[in-house]
């Protein structure tokens, strides 16, 4: 038999009678909020979900980043739930490119990745929650609770890896580097000279191995060849 998917598994949980007779969030009054996802039959199972526990709610739907900024520049809305992954863009631009639209609502990632560095990046990015597609339903309504009552929803719990998810940037995976860093990084991994970095970046030759010296204090290791291994061994 052939695995559920979350869709079908979503409807299943609110046919129950649990979610018939109860889980309803209180709300002052009607809020407008913007719901970004890609995916149709995801986002139409968990718009199903808001509208049992907030049936106060208007919620306008974006599949593309570049129609969301073109929404919250428009309109003042009170919470934006966004997917992690849209297309080739990742929740950090997007969370960056609707703030400098004029979105200052608070987000709420709700994602398929369930990855710890992931879920660290979204946090210091400075996200209201972070809900696992793959959670019960409870988890999206005591993240929103928490969201509602202006608190910071604590992050769930996390995997250390899973199939068919994207691949992580150095960045997001080492966050103590600087961006620089991350660049001469990048680099390192691809097994590029201190000569070839310096003239990808538009640096001097000197201010490569500079870098590369803190990389390496950084993450602890001795050797070039040692952080180019610690960078793909870091993948899921």
């Amino acid at each position: 038999m052939s695995p559920q998917n979350p869709a079908d598994n979503l409807r299943a949980k609110l046919s129950s009678r649990r979610w018939r007779m109860g889980g309803r969030l209180q709300i002052a009054e009607p809020m407008r909020a913007l719901w970004i996802e890609d995916h149709q039959l995801i986002g139409d199972s968990l718009e199903l979900l808001l509208q049992v526990v907030l049936p106060d709610l208007s919620l306008d739907k974006a599949k593309t980043l570049a129609s969301a900024e073109q929404l919250v520049a428009s309109i003042p809305f009170q919470l934006v739930l966004l997917d992690w992954w849209l297309e080739s863009t990742d929740g950090a631009a997007a969370i960056q490119s609707l703030r400098q639209a004029g979105c200052t609502a608070p987000i709420v990632v709700v994602s398929g990745d369930d990855r710890e560095a992931v879920m660290r990046q979204a946090w210091a990015l400075g996200v209201a929650g972070y809900v696992r597609k793959s959670a019960e339903p409870q988890e999206l309504i005591d993240t929103l609770s928490a969201v509602l009552a202006g608190q910071r929803a604590a992050l769930p719990p996390s995997v250390a890896a899973r199939d068919g998810l994207p691949a992580l940037d150095v960045a997001t995976l080492f966050p103590d580097l600087t961006p620089r860093q991350a660049d001469v990084y990048r680099a390192m991994v691809r097994g590029a000279s201190d000569k070839q970095i310096a003239r990808e970046l538009g640096i001097g030759e000197s201010t490569v191995k500079s870098h590369v010296r803190v990389i390496l204090q950084t993450l602890g290791v001795g050797k070039r060849g040692e952080a180019a291994h610690l960078a793909r061994g870091a993948q899921p």
